[in-house]
């Protein structure tokens, strides 16, 4: 017996086996396969020592071999994605450092801009401060592109003069590496500087669009009235990374639609749309906001607003949070945040709940108050003519109802109320009616009686009923009228000296204007009446020239009769 070479494996085989006892390979197979030699066949010698090809061990190589590079790759995607820097990782170190911060903005090239104690700065994805919140708040900087981001530069004092600001570019360091003659746009020249909530320009392929010109306030160094000379020539121009303008022909059009200075990729006040609103009570309703922006490493910065739409007159009316989310899910909202917000809503929802109340309660009182005392129109002073000739007066003052005849000689007072059309003012007075329809008060038997600005001062006890107008004897009465002559004559100069006065400073606005009319005229009205008290022709005269000589003062300040 003879070993011979199994031509399959190449392991040592017997020359009698039916099979090779490494690889199993049958001896016939191997016969048809690779034929024998002859010259070698009739030796029995051990063949040659010389290395021969192993195909299944090739195959294991290679497979060996791909299977070596997906193990590669899948350990540089988890580098990537655990321990690369494009990508956000959400830890509680890294939840713990945003509460550090007022306003946060997206993710760029792995920095995103924080706000604090009104200053901005940039985060690294670690959370680490890498550029200290210290440029101004004017404007939200821009975002990190192609290496560098726009901020307000307002290191120079004399730029305090400039109308529109400074802006410049810095590098991921924080050091400013381009700046010059760049500004954001003047605030006169479009609605931009209205919105506080755009921010500044980024780069785009190599370039970045900006404003060139400074504009100076009213307070600057510009033209005698106070603009600068190249006002009118403010554009908008392109740079490069070095900072050189762009010689580019393209129109201010084409610069702004591809490469706009003021992209608005995140939130901020008065920006947000309402997703969700809850009605509360009729009119009151709360809303509320939730916008998301991509950032560019796969998470979100989400932006949680509650607004109060009947806050936006006055104090505040919205409560902010912002948060960011990774690709997984995970999110930097703490329990305390949440917690803040939903909070803040109950507050806002019982504060809705409390005003409602309130404003029942107020109509509530305004029926009672009208059921009580009548509606606006009726307060004043009115009067009737009866047919003995005398003259009848009623005031009527919230409540209080006065009634007079023959001109102050007999006064009754007492209190009133007013059930349904009629005004009741028990023994004491007589009964009136209320016509809602006319706005005008009538007798009870239904004679329609007469507002008046004039109702008679009190009598005096001492006096007597026949008093003769043509009398020179001066009496109480005739004091008083006199008196409150004077007192009228004091205060219409006083209201006419104040008018000429507010009028010169430019401060006589139409309300203001109409009230003097009205007091003014009021006066002359009431001294007129007072006159012809007094039975003095040429008194009552005088005062009708001065009041149509106020009307003519009123026509031309536009404010005819």
């Amino acid at each position: 017996m003879a070993l011979t070479t199994c031509k399959e494996c190449g392991g040592k085989m017997s020359d009698r086996a039916t099979e090779c006892p490494h690889c199993g390979c049958p001896r016939k197979f191997q016969d048809e396969i690779h034929p024998t030699d002859n010259s070698t066949a009739q030796s029995h010698e051990p063949l040659s020592e010389q290395p021969q090809q192993n195909p299944k061990k090739t195959h294991k190589g290679l497979w060996i071999s791909i299977a070596a590079i997906l193990v590669v790759a899948l350990c540089a995607g988890a580098f990537l994605l655990f321990g690369g820097t494009s990508t956000l990782k959400i830890t509680p170190e890294f939840t713990q450092a945003l509460q550090r911060y007022d306003q946060i903005d997206a993710f760029s090239e792995g920095m995103a801009a924080v706000r604090r104690d009104g200053k901005w700065g940039y985060i690294n994805l670690k959370g680490e401060e890498v550029i200290p919140c210290q440029f101004s708040d004017v404007f939200p900087p821009g975002q990190f592109s192609e290496g560098l981001a726009c901020v307000v530069d307002d290191r120079s004092e004399e730029d305090n003069k400039l109308w529109n600001k400074r802006v410049g570019f810095i590098n991921k360091k924080g050091e400013f590496v381009i700046t010059g003659d760049y500004f954001t746009e003047a605030p006169t020249l479009g609605t931009v500087w209205e919105d506080e909530n755009h921010k500044l320009p980024s780069f785009k392929d190599g370039r970045c669009a900006v404003w060139n010109t400074a504009v100076f306030s009213l307070e600057g160094d510009g033209t005698e009235s106070g603009w600068s000379k190249e006002y009118e020539a403010n554009k908008i121009v392109l740079i490069d990374s070095n900072g050189k303008i762009s010689e580019s022909t393209d129109s201010t059009a084409y610069q702004l639609a591809n490469y706009h200075p003021y992209v608005i990729p995140t939130p901020y006040k008065g920006v947000l749309t309402p997703t969700e609103t809850k009605v509360a009570f009729d009119d009151y309703t709360v809303n509320i906001a939730r916008d998301t922006v991509e950032c560019d490493n796969g998470a979100k910065l989400v932006t949680w607003q509650i607004i109060d739409p009947i806050g936006m007159y006055g104090g505040t009316y919205e409560k902010t949070c912002q948060f960011y989310i990774d690709q997984y899910g995970n999110s930097t909202l703490t329990p305390e945040q949440e917690k803040s917000m939903e909070q803040h809503l109950n507050g806002l929802m019982a504060s809705l709940l409390e005003k409602h109340n309130e404003q029942l309660r107020r109509e509530a009182e305004e029926q009672e108050r009208l059921r009580s005392v009548g509606p606006e129109w009726l307060q004043g002073n009115w009067e009737y003519t009866l047919n003995t000739g005398d003259k009848m007066y009623v005031k009527i003052d919230n409540g209080t109802m006065t009634v007079d005849l023959n001109n102050g000689y007999l006064r009754q007072e007492c209190s009133y109320v007013c059930n349904g059309d009629i005004i009741d003012g028990g023994d004491k007075a007589p009964k009136f009616r209320i016509d809602g329809e006319k706005k005008i008060l009538t007798t009870f038997d239904g004679n329609p009686m007469t507002k008046t600005i004039f109702f008679p001062l009190p009598s005096d006890s001492n006096h007597s009923p026949s008093y003769n107008t043509s009398s020179r004897t001066t009496s109480n009465k005739e004091e008083r009228y006199k008196k409150r002559l004077r007192q009228l004559t004091d205060e219409h100069n006083k209201l006419l000296s104040e008018m000429r006065t507010y009028r010169s400073r430019g401060q006589l606005d139409p309300m203001n204007a109409m009230w003097y009319k009205q007091r003014m005229l009021s006066i002359k009205d009431e001294q007129i009446d007072l006159a012809r008290q007094l039975g003095d022709d040429y008194l009552v005269h005088q005062y009708q020239t001065k009041r149509e000589q106020l009307e003519l003062i009123f026509r031309s300040l536009g404010m005819g009769l």
